[in-house]
């Protein structure tokens, strides 16, 4: 009973949030890039609201830079709230589309025909390759 009840939930919070169930080392590479992208996670322990959007990354939260403000925190007003390398924030439990969106990070992988995560992209003629891992971009030049 209890497995059937997890992939209900997880179906559910798939269609509320408009993103499809990510794997975990997809969001572990998705909340390592939000990290480095300067992003911050605003958070309290008594917020449900912010259960609600850790319960999205599950065990990849630890790579999140998340700021306890069980006690409070100057200009942080409401749960959860997300602060973006460009000082623009979102209140609320964010949509992981918005938080990729917002932050330039990318999740899973994209729709086909589109460059993925790890899939090449021609440039240069071919004298190089982009590619993506965990959020970072990685240009390959070939050897002479």
């Amino acid at each position: 009973m209890l497995p059937r009840l997890a992939l209900r939930a997880l179906l559910l919070s798939a269609l509320a949030f408009g993103t499809p169930a990510a794997a975990a080392s997809d969001l572990d590479d998705f909340a390592r890039c939000l990290t480095r992208a300067g992003t911050r996670y605003y958070t309290a322990a008594w917020c449900p609201h912010c259960a609600q959007q850790e319960r999205l990354f599950g065990s990849s939260l630890r790579y999140l830079r998340s700021v306890d403000c069980t006690a409070g925190c100057t200009r942080v007003h409401s749960f959860p709230t997300w602060e973006f390398g460009n000082g623009q924030r979102f209140s609320g439990v964010a949509p992981l589309g918005a938080l990729a969106s917002r932050s330039g990070c990318r999740l899973g992988d994209p729709r086909p025909g589109t460059p993925g995560r790890d899939a090449g992209e021609t440039r240069s003629g071919g004298a190089t390759r982009d590619r993506y891992v965990g959020g970072a971009r990685i240009i390959e030049v070939p050897r002479r």
